[in-house]
């Protein structure tokens, strides 16, 4: 009889301990599957803008040409469905336009050696603005990938835009004494402004979205503040953002 115990009793353990290992091994099966990254909802991160900003209206008190305009920033984005979200950023960013001048000797550095050589003609002259942006888009991005781990996603939007300073600057690689003047009594202090994105969400191996976006954006109001000028400033490039 003692026998008969003893073999039922480990019949039964063997049953529970293969039923506990089989459950054990569904659970760390379940915890290591990798979830798809876009199936997530909440997303933030860090961002990186090269931009090149101008100014362009109908009457504009100089004759203006694109200049280089870096900015970064942190956004979250809001996916309630898979296809469309809201978009949130607080960053700086700058804006601004070279100034060409009369070009009295060809160029900067064609004749440095004439006696009434004037190094700040043509293009070294730059208004540089530097403002704080907060952007607020709708998002939209393809339900599906367009190709494995691709997805196409555009926004559109408004950006409030803040003048944290204007200055211009005259730019003088001979000795390095650059000439920087204050010119915030000039310009608009606030903006609203419109902004246009298309580009690629990218799965980065699943840690991460890979954000690449074309971006443009353009003021709504008159720059200027003095005068009888009318000008919108106006910024085009890329943003690259890592969300997480």
């Amino acid at each position: 009889m003692k026998r008969y115990i003893c073999l039922s009793a480990l019949v039964i353990f063997t049953i529970l301990s293969t039923d506990v290992l089989s459950q054990t091994k569904e659970s760390i099966l379940a915890e290591t599957e990798t979830r798809d990254v876009f199936e997530k909802k909440f997303y933030w991160g860090p961002s990186f803008h090269q931009s090149w900003g101008t100014i362009k209206g109908p009457n504009l008190p100089k004759e203006y040409f694109s200049k280089p305009c870096f900015g970064a920033s942190l956004r979250a984005e809001y996916y309630p469905l898979s296809f469309i979200g809201i978009g949130l950023g607080f960053g700086v960013q700058q804006r601004g336009a070279g100034i060409r001048n009369q070009d009295n000797y060809g160029g900067s550095f064609t004749h440095p050696w004439e006696p009434n050589y004037d190094p700040d003609s043509t293009y070294r002259e730059r208004l540089r603005m530097n403002t704080i942006d907060i952007p607020l888009t709708l998002l939209l991005r393809t339900p599906r990938d367009v190709v494995k781990g691709v997805r196409l996603t555009g926004a559109i939007g408004v950006v409030w835009i803040k003048n944290d300073y204007v200055k211009e600057f005259w730019h003088k690689p001979e000795d390095g004494f650059h000439t920087i003047i204050n010119v915030d009594d000039q310009y608009l202090k606030k903006d609203l402004g419109y902004e246009f994105e298309f580009g690629a969400d990218i799965n980065a191996a699943q840690a991460c979205v890979l954000q690449f976006h074309l971006v443009y954006s353009v003021g709504s109001k008159n720059v200027y503040t003095t005068g009888t000028s009318d000008g919108h400033t106006e910024t085009y490039g890329f943003r690259v953002t890592w969300l997480f």
